[in-house]
């Protein structure tokens, strides 16, 4: 299965004040935490060679998750989050024109 690629910054975003959307506990999550051992530990679950849509990134979705557990969100209200909230959408690395996982 393809990989959508996300992340990539928007014009708009590049017009955003700096602190637009700011979470200091994610953003400190963010910076504490050694991603790419939980996308080494994870990221053969996803089968590349599949057929398909292209699916999230590992860690996009791992981050989600991270945060439906932090916050105590369902899985509709993580997506209502994610479409919502800036920080949400920074911390599990989408950008402001990339589509949120559904339910």
């Amino acid at each position: 299965m393809a990989v959508k690629r996300t992340g990539q910054p928007s014009f708009v975003e590049a017009l955003m004040p700096k602190g637009a959307g700011a979470n200091a506990a994610l953003d400190r999550l963010a910076g504490l935490v050694k991603w790419y051992r939980f996308e080494k530990l994870i990221g053969h679950l996803r089968d590349e060679g599949s057929p398909g849509r292209p699916g999230y990134p590992v860690l996009v979705l791992f981050r989600a998750v991270l945060l439906q557990s932090l916050y105590g969100l369902s899985e509709r209200e993580l997506e209502e989050a994610l479409g919502d909230r800036l920080s949400f959408k920074r911390f599990v690395g989408l950008s402001l024109e990339d589509a949120i996982p559904d339910h």
